[in-house]
């Protein structure tokens, strides 16, 4: 990490891992019920319903109802990319692997619920291929100046359930999330 990422680091206070404080005490955003963003989505334990159209893949997460779009209709980043919590994301086919650039992230989110920190310089490159008919992998490649002295990697595993259907869950009515530790 850089300075400036170990800071960040250093100053989380996560519900899990080596430094794992109780929820009352954390100071992860998403126990307030701020948007988990990119990539933090991703490990909530939560179904996603991914579906896909001639312009855009849509992936619908249980989580807060939160929905990302990745366009794969050609488009460029914009100029002007405004920043939010999933950032802008574009992507494209090469063969069974769809390859996925996000910018524009806002940076107010760690990247997990151990405390890594991600900035606004935050650039996510995924690739999202099945491995077999049951199992989905997103390999990631994270390139964050600000935080990290160098880009880094990680995977994440999605297990298909097509008998479970995505529930309303909405983040302000399940606030008590200390009710999860007993």
């Amino acid at each position: 990490m850089t300075p400036w990422g170990k800071a960040k680091f250093d100053a989380a206070r996560p519900s899990q891992g080596p430094h794992g404080v109780k929820l009352s005490e954390t100071n992860d955003r998403v126990y307030k019920c701020a948007p988990p963003g990119m990539p933090y989505i991703y490990i909530q334990l939560f179904p996603v319903q991914i579906m896909q159209t001639p312009k855009e893949v849509i992936e619908f997460f249980e989580y807060d109802h939160i929905v990302r779009h990745i366009h794969t209709d050609g488009r460029k980043h914009p100029a002007d990319v405004k920043p939010s919590y999933n950032g802008n994301s574009i992507g494209h086919w090469e063969g069974d692997t769809l390859v996925v650039d996000t910018i524009g992230l806002n940076g107010k989110n760690w990247l997990d619920r151990v405390g890594h920190p991600e900035s606004n310089q935050m650039h996510i490159l995924e690739r999202i291929h099945r491995v077999d008919d049951k199992t989905l992998q997103v390999d990631f490649i994270f390139d964050d100046p600000k935080s990290y002295v160098r880009p880094w990697t990680a995977q994440v595993r999605f297990l298909l359930h097509p008998d479970w259907d995505i529930l309303e869950h909405v983040c302000e009515d399940n606030l008590a999330f200390e009710s999860f530790e007993h």
